[in-house]
């Protein structure tokens, strides 16, 4: 927050119409003199503090001095050095894409269109990447419409001038340059022509190997989840590159022309992601390609947060078995498992039984979830190998269900076989000799879930697993109220684990907003309530989620509005310096325009040329006000 504060201050000041008094405080001139350059609005030191420390004879600290901004030709001079090195040398093209002296469309022209084939890892965190792919998109749609030929041609070329660039010493070459190319008069069709070579400094062969070695493109399903299971993104697919920037129509065009591989390379494509491609998996599912739907169930953990939720959403018992065998969250997988029943449409628990009885000795898909299901026969199964090793609960949950859904004799079987615990055994024994054994079993388990067994069980663990494994193990439905009751009386341990579990219900976490994790780009999955409630407590502190990316999403999807972003969203200082960036940039959502209309006017009606109110929000700003709270919003500072 101390970084933002020269930004904040600016922004405020230039919003004031130049009226605002300088700072005379001469501690918080130092303070503010030793900025650095990535934290000067504009990357340039302001006019007006450098005529503030002036008027105090303040000179910049020892080792640094007054700033002034870069031209945008000496940015495009600067070569970018290998990615993979440390310290990417593409921090000069963050900065001045952030303070608007590099434009998204400057970018088109500027960067090598390799690095957008395979985006450098050291690059993710950096905001201007998005903004690339965004120009890059815009100048597509208008350049090549719909026409799936002009699409693949550009495809082709990319390919073409990648394969050279990665193995020889061919220069570098930007977007703007291969759509000129492929959309010139007479250009070859898919693959049929290289383009020649751009003018310029070619680099040497060792340069081109240092900095990237491609893993060569999947030839089949297995194949990419092989790549997949180890994280191995390193293939490049111009193809793919192209339709994650498509829109639909261009993706309805284009897809089929690509053959039967091209939906499961697409969907292993998309996983390299950090922002799922939301139309272009709308695409995938819409399409059931069956090879694409387990690319993508089987490595599920890629996808964005809630896009698993769309795999379950498709009632595909072929998806649902590779999620359970993959793996997914609780959540989901307990939501599979209860949809399944005899003559249930899209019912897994078919499909894990079939696998079982061709491989008796496997463990089931899904584990022993399937003791809360209605699946007697899996029921059944999973008490008949692992009974013994089971926790009472978990014993008793299952013979319920089995009861419930395969009637007594199937539990009396099972309990002369001896596949049961001994307290189990004497638990069903009791239950079969009644009237109604259901009636017996489910009053223990009640008894034995109650809030205040739980609530027990929570006090007493150890560590944040164990205390997360007592929640996820509750085989009913936990009661969240009577937990945030004892909470309330004696806190319990590890409770910011236990809100930020999957399935919470949101009025929880609404409750406990400081409690929940900082919301990306797109929000909290709980919705927009629940992300305006917790940006209250802070953003901006996610490594791999820039501010400006993390605002401008919040923003342009709804989850926050212009006036959430003055009077909800916290710290003030990031908030404010946020705006001093969209105001410079020209790519910034609208609703960005919109808080800074309504800042100018809270800055002309609380600060004026009041100098009182201007020392008063100086020293907010810079840390010399102890009674500040500075995770508070940009209306209170101005207060």
């Amino acid at each position: 927050m101390e970084r933002a504060a020269l930004a904040a201050l600016d922004l405020l000041r230039s919003l004031a119409g130049g009226d605002a008094p300088l700072p005379e405080d001469p501690g918080v001139l130092r303070f503010l003199a030793r900025h650095s350059r990535a934290d000067a609005p504009g990357l340039a030191t302001p006019v007006w503090l450098r005529r503030a420390c002036a008027a105090q004879g303040i000179r910049p600290p020892e080792g640094r001095f007054w700033y002034v901004a870069p031209l945008p030709a000496q940015l495009r001079n600067q070569p970018l050095s290998p990615p993979s090195t440390l310290g990417s040398s593409a921090v000069p093209t963050e900065r001045a894409y952030l303070q608007g002296i590099v434009t998204p469309e400057a970018l088109l022209d500027g960067l090598p269109a390799r690095h957008l084939l395979q985006v450098p890892y050291d690059w993710r965190r950096f905001a201007f990447v998005q903004a690339w792919r965004d120009a890059l998109a815009r100048r597509l749609r208008a350049a090549l419409g719909t026409d799936a030929d002009a699409w693949l041609r550009l495809a082709a070329t990319a390919a073409a001038r990648a394969d050279r660039t990665f193995d020889d010493t061919s220069p570098d070459i930007s977007w703007l340059e291969l759509i000129r190319l492929a959309t010139a008069p007479g250009a070859a069709g898919p693959r049929a022509a290289e383009p020649p070579a751009a003018a310029g400094p070619a680099r040497r062969p060792a340069e081109a190997a240092a900095w990237f070695r491609p893993t060569h493109r999947p030839r089949t399903p297995d194949e990419a989840l092989r790549l997949l299971e180890h994280g191995d993104h390193l293939w490049t697919w111009p193809e793919g590159t192209l339709l994650c920037l498509a829109d639909a129509a261009v993706l309805d065009a284009v897809l089929p022309r690509l053959g039967p591989d091209g939906p499961w390379l697409l969907a292993a494509y998309l996983l390299r992601y950090d922002r799922t491609p939301r139309h272009v998996l709308d695409r995938l599912l819409a399409g059931r390609d069956p090879d694409a739907l387990r690319v993508l169930a089987a490595q599920s953990r890629w996808l964005s947060e809630g896009m698993t939720d769309r795999l379950v959403d498709l009632v595909d018992a072929k998806v649902d078995l590779t999620l359970l065998r993959y793996g997914t969250d609780e959540r989901l997988a307990r939501r599979i498992v209860a949809r399944s029943r005899p003559g249930a449409v899209g019912r897994v628990g078919a499909l894990v039984l079939e696998r079982l009885r061709a491989e008796p000795a496997a463990e089931p898909a899904g584990g022993d979830r399937w003791l809360d299901s209605a699946e007697p026969e899996l029921v059944r199964e999973v008490l008949a190998r692992r009974g013994t090793e089971l926790s009472f609960v978990r014993q008793v949950l299952g013979c319920l269900r089995l009861v419930e859904h395969g009637g007594a004799p199937q539990l009396a079987a099972l309990v002369a076989a001896g596949r049961l615990g001994q307290g189990a055994m004497k638990l069903c024994a009791k239950a079969l000799s009644g009237p109604d054994p259901a009636a017996v079993l489910r009053a223990r388990l009640e008894r034995e879930t109650a809030p205040a067994r739980l609530v027990a069980r929570l006090r007493r663990a150890g560590n944040r697993w164990q205390a997360r494994h007592v929640v996820e193990s509750v085989p009913t439905a936990v009661d969240w109220t009577a937990l945030e009751a004892a909470h309330r009386q004696e806190p319990l341990p590890y409770w910011e684990d236990l809100v930020n579990l999957p399935g919470v219900p949101a009025g929880v976490r609404l409750r406990h907003a400081a409690l929940v994790r900082e919301p990306g780009p797109d929000g909290l999955p709980d919705g927009a309530e629940v992300t305006r409630a917790r940006a209250r407590h802070g953003l901006g502190g996610l490594y791999h989620w820039p501010a400006a990316v993390q605002f401008d999403g919040l923003l342009a999807s709804g989850m926050l509005s212009a006036g959430d972003l003055l009077h909800v969203a916290a710290p003030a200082a990031q908030v404010l310096a946020y705006l001093n960036s969209a105001a410079r940039r020209g790519d910034a959502p609208a609703p960005a325009g919109e808080a800074l209309r309504e800042l100018a006017v809270l800055v002309r009606s609380r600060l004026g040329t009041d100098e009182t109110a201007w020392r008063r929000v100086t020293a907010r700003l810079t840390g010399r006000d102890a009674q500040w709270d500075p995770v508070s919003p940009v209306a209170a500072l101005l207060d």
